[in-house]
């Protein structure tokens, strides 16, 4: 008898842990919405995923997988999704917005700024490099130091340094 009990009440409660999230989603349609810091959260995550793809867009292309007018639509489209979720992060947070209704342009130039510092750094193209023995300055092409006639290439990756 004791068996059937327990039995029972397993049975109940995995019913209860089926059915509960069906009913929670039909009180969120009735009426019961999530708290607006909930929805600015989230709308900020997909901001962030937006930001992160254009990262990945922006590798793709450099690996050459993706070409240059097919970078530019997807960016475009990307730019787009993230500006219309810092609006609606602008609507729900107006103490945040700086202006009620930004320009597309404004948004832009919103969002231009931080791509780059979710780009990974790269370096400048380099005009000229320096000896890694004597110190100095050879043109970025040649193989051999003019001064000392060591090899420049040896050690490219890890000793040249670029002129500021």
């Amino acid at each position: 008898m004791l068996g059937y009990v327990i039995i029972f009440g397993l049975v109940i409660g995995a019913c209860y842990w089926i059915i509960h999230p069906l009913l929670r989603e039909q009180d969120l349609q009735n009426g019961l919405t999530p708290q607006p810091e909930d929805v600015l959260e989230k709308l900020k995550n997909k901001k962030d995923a937006v930001y992160a793809t254009i990262k990945e867009l922006e590798f793709d292309l450099s690996m050459g997988k993706l070409s240059e007018e097919d970078f530019n639509i997807l960016k475009r489209q990307y730019i787009q999704e993230a500006a219309g979720y810092m609006a609606e992060m602008d609507k729900l947070d107006p103490l945040q917005a700086q202006v009620s209704e930004p320009a597309e342009a404004d948004l832009q130039e919103d969002i231009e700024p931080q791509i780059p510092s979710r780009r990974p750094h790269r370096t400048a193209r380099r005009d000229h490099v320096y000896c890694t023995s004597c110190g100095e300055k050879a043109a970025a092409e040649s193989r051999f130091c003019e001064a000392c006639g060591s090899n420049l290439r040896k050690h490219a990756k890890n000793n040249f340094q670029e002129e500021n």
